[in-house]
């Protein structure tokens, strides 16, 4: 007789490894090369269901998931980083049950498009938010069957844009058509995207930059927090970086001596460097000292998991505006003292593709000439906020 009782079943070994493999990383070689020996399994956030194990001597990585409801491994062994993505899609491709007509639905094709691309973590957390919130009833659905829904696909977008607003409805869209024609290029005969029938609402640029005033009451609130926050939201200032750049910084990635930040996490998985002012060397040295650099060397290690960095760091309901705020204010500054677009690009870490001449630009031989710049918004700041 079975009991009902699911505590009361014992699990298999691979099921408590499974839940005990809590700790995650990327799938970036310089993330693995970071995890120490005999650390155990570390789950990577990127690509579903491959696990690597730090053994004692080597590292090693196997593919773990539920197919059918039977917990299914398979061992890849060692190998670097992108072989275990390339190996653990293709295995997942082979052992995934398909459908029972032989084609790729929408839920399968979603789930792949995100293991298979190098997708910022917000980009990719956004994606699986918006799949799970406003397409989950399509999971099941044959892409070839939606291609030929153009009026089914139009019909949900004007409901979005209704309920939740254009942005949304123009972002989920698009992450629709960026799904569908990835597997379009595998699948050549599969209908036109069928996005082609929708009018994408128009999504007006924020005017976010704070004014001087804004920026004097920002100061306000940021002084009255502890101090790891007003140096994290001090460097978002003076950096213009993105709040997940910042929040992953390692003291690896800071070259004081030298003036120059690296931000090894920025959006579409890009990596830039930046030279940083003098007042903002002067603060971190500060911060160095007050908090030394622990074991994982975050330069902002979380309160509550000291091994980790701190994650979401949102201050807006104690008059800290967000970090896009500062972003767009760190650019709209540069734009008011004469900096030059490309220097601009550089600094804020955005894409220099799109133009033939911009794209031989050697981001990191430019370093040092974006210094002027970068003191000159230090400057411009300090006057404003009244700093010594």
């Amino acid at each position: 007789m079975r009991t009902k009782n699911k505590a009361n079943v014992p699990r298999s070994p691979e099921a408590v490894s499974a839940a005990e493999a809590k700790k995650t990383i990327r799938c970036r070689q310089d993330d693995v090369d970071q995890v120490p020996l005999a650390s155990g399994d570390w789950s990577v956030e990127d690509v579903p269901g491959l696990i690597l194990r730090a053994g004692a001597t080597t590292k090693s990585w196997r593919l773990q998931r539920r197919i059918g409801g039977r917990l299914v491994k398979v061992v890849l062994g060692p190998m670097i980083a992108a072989e275990a993505r390339r190996r653990a899609m293709q295995e997942w491709a082979r052992l995934k049950p398909r459908p029972q007509d032989g084609r790729i639905t929408l839920g399968e094709a979603w789930e792949r498009f995100l293991a298979e691309r190098r997708l910022a973590r917000a980009t990719r957390g956004l994606c699986q938010w918006n799949f799970r919130k406003h397409l989950a009833a399509w999971q099941g659905r044959a892409l070839e069957d939606i291609g030929n829904d153009r009026a089914g696909v139009r019909s949900p977008c004007l409901r979005l844009e209704r309920k939740h607003g254009a942005a949304t409805a123009n972002q989920v869209m698009r992450q629709l058509r960026a799904v569908y024609n990835y597997f379009r290029r595998i699948q050549p005969d599969l209908p036109e995207a069928p996005t082609v029938a929708v009018d994408l609402p128009p999504v007006r640029s924020r005017d976010w930059a704070l004014s001087e005033e804004d920026l004097r009451q920002w100061s306000e609130a940021v002084e009255r927090l502890g101090p790891l926050k007003q140096v994290f939201w001090k460097v978002m200032l003076l950096t213009g970086a993105s709040r997940g750049s910042v929040e992953a910084l390692r003291w690896q990635d800071v070259d004081l001596d030298a003036g120059r930040i690296c931000f090894s996490t920025a959006k579409a998985g890009r990596t830039y460097s930046i030279p940083i002012c003098q007042l903002l060397i002067e603060l971190l040295r500060d911060w160095r000292e007050q908090c030394p650099p622990t074991e994982a060397g975050w330069v902002f290690p979380s309160k509550y998991k000291p091994a980790e960095h701190i994650v979401a760091a949102r201050d807006d309901k104690r008059g800290v505006a967000s970090a896009h705020h500062l972003r767009h204010t760190y650019r709209t500054v540069l734009a008011q003292l004469g900096c030059p677009p490309d220097s601009a690009r550089l600094l804020l870490g955005h894409s220099l593709s799109g133009d033939v001449s911009r794209g031989y630009i050697t981001a990191h031989l430019v370093v040092d000439s974006l210094r002027p710049w970068a003191e000159a918004v230090a400057r411009r700041y300090a006057e404003i906020l009244g700093w010594q």
